[in-house]
């Protein structure tokens, strides 16, 4: 075992990878029995982390998984041919392979590529497609073509996939994937992103083209019990002793963040001899909140006075009854109408989700930072 014990800031696999049981096994399930999924949660809780080790455990001569992040495009163009790259690329074992079914199934592609071969990857090769509608269809044709060709089911990972909900015209495109992608019969989608209300915003009403598209898997926090194992034989292994109740303590302080509690316990790791003490808490949170300060100020330096103060309320803890006169007053929102309006905005900034109808902030963390 090399010397790091927690893994935060990157997703995190094998010894460093705890519970998530259940969402494994009904993914697993999915991506086996061809159904399609969302997966939903806010970010940096454990989703690329999870589906990487889904990846490795379903991948067989039978199942391919391919894995694409989309978050630089801007056009359905630009999502059709980073689809269809990351496709081809991924299950082509040589360079003549990917360009030959490029050729096949895409009909015109610019040959003037580049050519980057990645060692995580595969083969990482850009097409270059030309803007015309029947370019996008063939590039949304290319998981079904390539499966029926290689005589496999294909498994199309898709991060970061709220993006097309800001392109021009989002409506038809959404309105032409679903067409196309649900006609494939071989081939089964996992769309996730960091932005949680951007996601669910495009399948959350019977009107929306993905209505019902798959499977919906909302991933909650790990709970206490494997965080207790966890981290207590992370110190014990380095000849550390943590009690049961700071590691409740550290659960608590960053609301069961999967990623704050790995780098709170590495901060706390790093800073206390043979039994951990309160000060090294102390310590450790401290240091969490001054790695974090730029990425805050970073949030928050242009947010309106009001959306300011919508997040202190959230992080006072305050998660419902926002209109009241009480809340309204205390934290002068304004009115009952400007309190809808920013609780939109702040959604749509992804500072804070919704669940079971209250409202939290995205980064827990972040509410420490702003009470201070």
């Amino acid at each position: 075992m090399n010397g790091q014990k927690f893994i935060f800031g990157r997703p995190v696999e094998g010894e460093f990878f705890t519970d998530r049981e259940a969402e494994t096994a009904r993914l697993k399930a999915n991506f086996q029995g061809g159904v399609n999924t969302f997966l939903l949660s806010p970010r940096r809780w454990g989703k690329t982390s999870l589906l990487k080790k889904v990846m490795k455990e379903v991948e067989s001569k039978d199942i391919k998984v391919v894995f694409v992040d989309v978050f630089k495009c801007r056009t359905a163009l630009e999502f059709s041919e980073v689809i269809a790259s990351a496709v081809l690329s991924q299950t082509a074992s040589r360079t003549d392979e990917f360009l030959e079914n490029a050729r096949a199934f895409l009909g015109r592609i610019n040959l003037g590529v580049s050519l980057s071969p990645d060692p995580a990857t595969g083969l990482d090769i850009r097409l270059g497609l030309f803007d015309e509608e029947a370019d996008i269809t063939n590039a949304l044709l290319t998981p079904q073509k390539i499966a029926e060709k290689k005589h496999i089911r294909l498994v199309v990972c898709i991060d970061e996939f709220q993006q097309i909900g800001e392109f021009a015209d989002s409506l038809t495109f959404q309105k032409e994937l679903r067409t196309v992608w649900q006609h494939q019969q071989d081939v089964t989608y996992c769309l996730f992103g960091s932005k949680k209300h951007m996601m669910e915003s495009l399948f959350d009403t019977p009107q929306k083209p993905f209505y019902k598209f798959g499977d919906i898997i909302y991933l909650k926090t790990i709970p206490l019990n494997y965080w207790l194992d966890y981290i207590t034989s992370r110190f014990s292994e380095a000849g550390k002793s943590i009690s049961a109740e700071q590691v409740i303590s550290i659960c608590e302080t960053v609301g069961y963040h999967s990623s704050y509690v790995q780098q709170l316990s590495w901060y706390v790791f790093l800073n206390s001899s043979e039994i951990v003490t309160e000060d090294d808490l102390e310590v450790g949170i401290n240091e969490l909140l001054v790695q974090n300060t730029a990425l805050y100020e970073s949030w928050t330096e242009s947010l309106p006075a009001y959306q300011m103060r919508y997040l202190m309320a959230v992080a006072d803890g305050i998660h419902e009854g926002f209109s009241s006169a009480e809340v309204i007053s205390r934290y002068r929102l304004g009115s009952s109408a400007n309190v809808v309006a920013l609780k939109k905005a702040l959604l749509d900034k992804s500072l804070i989700y919704t669940e079971d109808k209250k409202v939290y902030l995205s980064d827990p963390v972040m509410g420490m930072w702003l009470k201070k």
